[in-house]
């Protein structure tokens, strides 16, 4: 009868175990849902985080470009001994590979487009109403990049 007494404590001592084990298995698997979920939405995050920056980037490009860069400007001369510039009035022939090229490296960009037309690249685009040339056309200035 001992014998028998002591072999039901083992097997109750195996059973706690065993179901101590099958009660874990849930909590691992909560933690690691949790852990994946995490993982996901701070990825999420740093997507639109560098989205956004990237937008942010092709604001100040355009603005740049339609108010200094690429702006139609006169010589005051001696008079005011400045240079007077028309904000949204854009001589296109100031936009060229090396004005891109520079623009793109100041702003860290991987691509920089500037264009009278719709490149549709499928990078981030934004866009500006101006006025160009001696013609005086009202045209829209695309600022693409990613």
């Amino acid at each position: 009868m001992a014998q028998n007494a002591s072999s039901r404590y083992e097997m109750s001592k195996a059973f706690i175990t065993f179901d101590g084990l099958f009660s874990i298995l849930p909590a691992l698997m909560i933690i690691m849902l949790a852990f994946n979920a995490a993982h996901t939405l701070t990825d999420e995050a740093v997507e639109r985080i560098n989205r956004q920056q990237v937008f942010d980037k092709l604001v100040s490009v355009a603005d740049y470009t339609v108010k200094q860069g690429a702006a139609v400007s006169e010589d005051m001369g001696a008079i005011a001994g400045e240079e007077v510039r028309y904000p949204n009035w854009v001589d296109d022939s100031k936009i060229t590979d090396q004005y891109r090229e520079s623009l793109r490296k100041r702003a860290n960009l991987n691509g920089l487009s500037i264009e009278l037309t719709n490149p549709g690249d499928g990078s981030y685009c934004i866009y500006r109403i101006v006025v160009v040339g001696s013609g005086k056309d009202i045209d829209l200035l695309y600022v693409c990049g990613d």
